[in-house]
């Protein structure tokens, strides 16, 4: 893959939550022509794109899982677990709101709200189709909104509009908003914080005489159990971990996670994770709809 990062330098109005260097919303060519169509939107080069690819992990695992767990995603993209979402059990539904950056500002602060109801999609893709065209056509930068329902509570408010599309015939309040998705960072906004699972906690690395090496001392402990002594250490502690977590992943959980997780993101190249993804599971498999996975090998 190409390692250059094609900016959109187009002058575009700065907010305080809207990066002025968003990357182009153009589809990462190489990546779908290699068979990984969940990493459409990876800009291509070094870059941790955090809303777009934690957006589009939650898809993917949507499609590999019978029930794609919040809270283990949080954990995974080190943020608090959701308490409502925990309440609330089987009975959750997690709906996704694509916007713009300067309206999630609002919809943090009072919730969701519009004269003629509120459109939320349980497929974080089209969500995120939403929020692409918000950015392009205003140019008030990108954001997700996550918010966590009861379907109980909802049915009789709410509208279908396809198999993953609800209209809200109300407002949403904000006792329902969980997380916001921008295009640099990932933030918890949820009323009170779940008990588990815990965030995974986040290497910070330097860079010292042409490499990246660990802020502390090694070895490193990372929350509790894991220890590494430098970035290859850390990069291969991490990919086991997030397959022992899902048993089987795609491309774009790996690169998610892993970029939630580690500062600065510069440190990480996009070829370090292919590489380390295939020496360590070998070829991926296929499953329907064509997505590829990757799994560690069964132990003797």
């Amino acid at each position: 893959m190409r390692r250059t990062v094609r900016w959109n330098l187009a002058e575009q109005p700065v907010f305080p939550d809207a990066p002025a260097d968003e990357p182009g919303w153009e589809k990462n060519r190489p990546a779908i022509r290699n068979r990984f169509r969940d990493l459409a939107y990876l800009p291509r080069g070094r870059s941790a794109w955090n809303g777009t690819l934690a957006a589009w992990a939650f898809a993917a695992r949507r499609a590999l899982a019978d029930r794609a767990d919040l809270n283990l995603w949080a954990a995974m993209h080190g943020l608090p677990p959701s308490a409502r979402y925990e309440r609330l059990g089987r009975d959750a539904l997690v709906c996704w709101h694509g916007t713009s950056a300067l309206r999630a500002r609002k919809i943090r602060e009072y919730g969701l709200f519009h004269r003629d109801g509120v459109w939320a999609a349980t497929r974080p893709t089209i969500a995120h189709s939403f929020t692409r065209g918000r950015s392009q056509q205003f140019g008030a930068g990108s954001a997700m909104v996550v918010l966590v329902v009861s379907k109980e509570e909802w049915d009789p408010h709410a509208t279908p509009r396809g198999p993953n599309v609800v209209e809200f015939h109300r407002n949403v309040p904000r006792e329902c908003i969980e997380y916001i998705l921008w295009s640099d960072r990932l933030e918890f906004v949820g009323v009170e914080k779940g008990r588990q699972p815990r965030p995974w906690g986040v290497a910070r690395f330097k860079r010292a005489a042409g490499r990246w090496i660990p802020q502390s001392r090694p070895p490193v402990r990372l929350d509790g159990q894991h220890v590494y002594r430098d970035f290859d250490e850390w990069l291969e502690m991490s990919i086991r971990r997030i397959l022992a977590a899902l048993g089987r992943a795609a491309m774009v959980e790996v690169f998610s996670s892993l970029y939630a997780t580690l500062d600065p993101w510069e440190a990480l190249e996009h070829r370090q994770v292919f590489d380390t993804v295939e020496r360590l599971c070998g070829k991926p498999r296929t499953v329907p709809g064509g997505m590829q996975v990757f799994s560690l090998p069964a132990a003797p």
